[in-house]
């Protein structure tokens, strides 16, 4: 039962991460390369931030030992923090650079 469960993820994980690099792909303009690769990293690790959280959410509503519902808290923290850091880096290298557009964002 195990081995399934961990399959299905897998294979669902993978599929969220083949449509990120489909729409990150298509975003883009190919002759832009820097901006693909941080439109790639943005959206496999917002992918992986949402199931992490997704982990995070289900250990500190099941749990009651209280050193689980501690840690699950800072896992949720460090995903939202890191969340943040990965949306906000574009707009925080435009405004320093002082650029009207960076990468279409």
């Amino acid at each position: 039962m195990k081995g399934a469960r961990k399959g299905a993820l897998l294979a669902l994980l993978s599929l969220f991460a083949l449509a990120g690099l489909v729409s990150a792909d298509l975003v883009i303009p190919a002759d832009q390369p820097i901006c693909r690769l941080y439109g790639i990293i943005q959206v496999l690790g917002t992918i992986a931030g949402v199931l992490i959280a997704a982990y995070g959410g289900f250990i500190l509503a099941s749990s009651n030992d209280i050193a689980e519902r501690n840690s699950a808290k800072q896992l949720l923290g460090g995903v939202i923090i890191g969340l943040i850091i990965i949306w906000v880096a574009p707009l925080l290298v435009k405004s320093l650079v002082g650029a009207t557009d960076v990468c279409g964002w």
